[in-house]
């Protein structure tokens, strides 16, 4: 990072929220706090973001509304691509500001107040007095007295100085290449800063006739992985044997970083004498569906990488693949997404074995069945036995593979929304349902300023899904176990209140891990997430094994991982099990969640540790 160039993060909140008993816990902007500390870290660094219309507005009519204001050259390289409830961008600081805020109620909101307040004889915005007001308000010392009387800033109106001294401070470093380590060194540019608040409001005003299509605008976050057997600490294997449970009509997506198809576990062993089919029927490469949507927006099909890639990867001739490019162009006019084009571009004929293993590991928890032929000579006769080296939760169920991690440069947010919205997709356009729940791994701490716990866009997206039928399953996350900086030296200490994106959404069954053999004596795992969730509801929902357990990684090998990935996938087994022994539960994600919460068994921990318990696949089944 350009260190001549930056505003400490500290100072970026002392402007928006203040100090002391005056201090703010919220700011309306709709420009996120995440976003503004990036940009304070370096203004001059383009910032990945997602955008979110309001509601009246469509994300293809949000976009087009930026993009007619952007160069040519600017809209390459800002990648601009629409979901169905988001925009994912790219854009520097100054076109945040020229394209993004002007597009904002915020904006509208600010201007009539300004206009109502100008009424008043003798009022105006003086630069300086607002600058001197939030620098007060921030904590800064050593400010001159005011030397004439001025109006003074309170409620609304020292709100927006805050915004509007916060951009005239990036805007200052930017051009200037200092670095603002305290309040106190704004002091030497005072006249500047006053200039441009004075500015800045003069541009607000003018650009309140412009339409308010947005309504936040947050950064694209990136994921992390939230990384004998366990059958039987569950009793998924005493399940098994009661109830002959056979998921073969069930469907499970993971999101994740790809699945080996070829791998032994995954494949059907016909005794018909058929070649055996993998039990991964469906891949598609979510890293891409970025570029994809981009390159549809820009319409340049022609020598297009990730038309290639397409190409390549799905079997289409090249005219079909520019076809169906062409025809997700001309949805856009209609304001909505054509998934049916965006489908097939995504889907990969022959997927190759991923690099990563921890979503190969986490299917395996789901759907393995690896069995040995062993051959043996006795008294002269040749007997073939077939024996199970690895067994997974459902060992006949199906799989659909959405990779995210590894499948290309855009493992972030975006691309698990999308995915979340394909699923959908899928499900609303064929007779039956086609993915019966997902599961997902993944975890990406939730940013406290920006959004109400469990209202992210993941979070949101997780809830619309669950809308449609789909259960879905994530990872509490690893965010359990901390160390904390102190006066007296760093003190290690269990985290509550750690559970990540897109466990915090309310409808999600969010687990937590436990020792693979003996929970009730170990408890909860260490680097467990914790809850409650920040706005105080009871999450994880329930634990699962998640401690060195054993399952299948690329190019047929296996091996044990650690984390609260390795304890989702159990409970996706589980409701697996319970659609394929009760069908009428196919389509009733939130009774499979009641159902896993109120049978699982209590383990003696902290509610927030634990959750309901230890998940129980034959109390499960029983209980309904």
């Amino acid at each position: 990072m350009d260190q001549e160039r930056k505003i400490a993060s500290e100072i970026v909140n002392e402007i928006l929220f203040g100090t002391g008993e005056k201090r703010r816990y919220s700011q309306e902007t709709p420009i996120l706090p995440d976003v503004w500390h990036r940009i304070a870290a370096d203004p001059a660094a383009p910032l990945d973001l997602l955008i979110s219309p309001r509601q009246s507005y469509s994300a293809v009519e949000v976009l087009m509304e930026i993009v007619d204001r952007l160069s040519q050259a600017e809209v390459e390289q800002a990648a601009p691509a629409p979901l169905q409830s988001f925009v994912a961008i790219r854009l520097d600081f100054a076109q945040i500001i020229a394209h993004l805020l002007p597009l904002t109620e915020w904006v509208h909101d600010t201007a009539a107040i300004f206009t109502e307040h100008s009424k008043k004889a003798g009022w105006q915005l003086s630069g300086r007095s607002a600058f001197r007001q939030v620098y007060r308000s921030a904590g800064g010392t050593g400010c001159p007295a005011d030397d004439r009387p001025v109006a003074v800033l309170r409620g609304p109106l020292l709100d927006s100085a805050r915004v509007l001294t916060l951009i005239a401070v990036i805007h200052m470093v930017h051009e200037r290449g200092v670095v603002v380590e305290t309040l106190e060194r704004l002091l030497d540019f005072e006249d500047d800063l006053a200039r441009r608040i004075e500015e800045l409001a003069a541009m607000l005003m003018m650009s309140a006739n412009r339409p308010s299509l947005i309504w936040r605008v947050t950064g694209n976050r990136k994921l992390e992985t939230a990384t004998a057997y366990s059958r039987s600490t569950i009793k998924a294997d005493a399940a098994y044997r009661v109830f002959d449970v056979k998921c073969e009509t069930i469907t499970w997506g993971v999101l994740d970083s790809g699945i080996d198809c070829r791998h032994p576990a995954f494949m059907t062993m016909p005794t018909d004498g058929s070649k055996p089919r993998s039990r991964v029927i469906r891949t598609y490469n979510l890293g891409i569906l970025r570029q994809l949507l981009n390159a549809a927006y820009l319409r340049k099909p022609e020598k297009n990488p990730v038309l290639e890639t397409c190409v390549r990867d799905s079997g289409l001739e090249p005219a079909e693949a520019v076809g169906y490019l062409e025809n997700a162009y001309q949805s856009y006019k209609t304001k909505i997404l054509d998934w049916s084009s965006i489908e097939p571009l995504l889907r990969i004929k022959s997927p190759a074995t991923p690099i990563d293993g921890h979503g190969t590991h986490v299917a395996g928890i789901i759907g393995a069945d690896w069995r040995e032929i062993q051959t043996m000579e006795v008294d002269g006769k040749t007997t073939t036995t077939v024996r199970p080296k690895l067994t997974g939760m459902c060992p006949d169920i199906k799989l659909m593979d959405f990779r995210i991690l590894g499948a290309g440069p855009d493992e972030t947010e975006f691309a698990v929304i999308g995915a979340l919205q394909l699923v959908r997709y899928l499900n609303s356009h064929n007779r039956h349902i086609v993915v019966h729940g997902v599961n997902i791994s993944l975890s990406i701490p939730h940013e406290v300023e920006n959004y109400a716990c469990g209202r992210t866009p993941v979070c949101d997206e997780c809830e619309r899904l669950v809308g449609a039928d789909v259960t879905v399953v994530a990872a509490a996350g690893n965010q359990g176990y901390q160390k904390y900086r102190t006066e007296r030296g760093t003190f290690a200490n269990y985290s509550a209140f750690s559970i990540t994106d897109p466990g915090n959404a309310e409808s999600v069954i969010t687990v937590g891990a436990t020792h693979s053999r003996e929970p009730h004596s170990y408890g909860i795992s260490y680097f467990s997430s914790r809850g409650p969730t920040g706005d105080g509801r009871m999450k994880p929902d329930l634990v699962a094994p998640g401690e060195r357990i054993v399952s299948t990684l690329p190019d047929e090998d296996s091996g044990p991982l650690d984390g609260t990935s390795q304890a989702s996938p159990h409970v996706s087994a589980a409701a697996a099990m319970l659609m394929a022994r009760y069908p009428e539960l196919n389509r009733d994600p939130r009774r499979i969640k009641r159902i896993l919460c109120e049978s699982a068994t209590e383990l003696g921990r902290e509610r927030t540790f634990q959750g309901h318990g230890l998940l129980d696949v034959l109390r499960a089944l029983q209980s309904f």
